[in-house]
């Protein structure tokens, strides 16, 4: 009887004691990770021009070709050395929709693709990454590119496009916006909270509307 009491009491004290030395060791690495979590990106998710009308709509009027397209390829170059270092971030692309440029002009430096729209040409395009925070595409994704042409003088044995700004994202958010912005519509954007408030911002008008609207609950 003794025996299996002193068997017993053991086994709790393992047990408890265990139990103890586990959770202390996860908290710390949960602790250790949480700290690692704090320490990492600040970045925002999804932060493109898109979000502020005013350099969405000069981006827009200063590019020359806008299209989407799906990424091929996908190359980082670095040049110089810290802290001026450039990189620049180059990308095959396979076009899509071509929604701002003349297609005739465009035609005669890309590969293959139908003559009418480009649709499925092929085009290089190099873009300087101007933040760290700047969105990022990469092999297979898709995203809309916006262009000033091409580079007048290069050393490459194929004619790339240089784009003015980061690529944005292919969604139909990021899509209303550059097409909304292309026919100098208004764009909305609108917070929820005890009242819907839509602000309206137009291009013709360069001023911002605001309109409110009960929130139907």
């Amino acid at each position: 009887m003794k025996l299996q009491f002193l068997v017993l009491l053991l086994y709790s004290y393992i047990t408890i004691h265990g139990r103890f030395h586990v959770r202390g060791a996860f908290d710390k690495g949960d602790t250790l990770q949480r700290k690692k979590n704090i320490k990492a990106s600040k970045c925002i998710l999804n932060d493109t021009i898109t979000n502020d009308y005013e350099i969405l709509s000069s981006a827009v009027s200063e590019s020359k070709y806008i299209f989407t397209a799906r990424v091929l390829s996908v190359r980082k170059i670095k040049r110089g050395s810290k802290p001026r270092e450039k990189i620049f971030m180059s990308y095959k692309l396979y076009v899509r929709l071509i929604m701002k440029g003349d297609v005739n002009e465009l035609k005669n430096h890309v590969f293959l693709g139908d003559e009418r729209t480009l649709n499925g040409a092929i085009v290089f395009v190099d873009w300087l990454r101007t933040r760290k925070c700047a969105y990022k595409l990469y092999r297979h994704s898709s995203g809309i590119f916006l262009s000033d042409g091409f580079y007048e003088k290069y050393s490459w044995k194929t004619p790339r496009l240089r784009l003015l700004y980061e690529p944005l994202p292919l969604s139909l958010y990021d899509l209303d916006r550059v097409n909304a912005a292309l026919k100098g519509k208004c764009l909305l954007f609108y917070y929820v909270s005890l009242y819907t408030t839509y602000d309206c911002l137009c291009t013709d008008l360069k001023e911002l509307c605001l309109v409110a609207a009960t929130f139907l609950r």
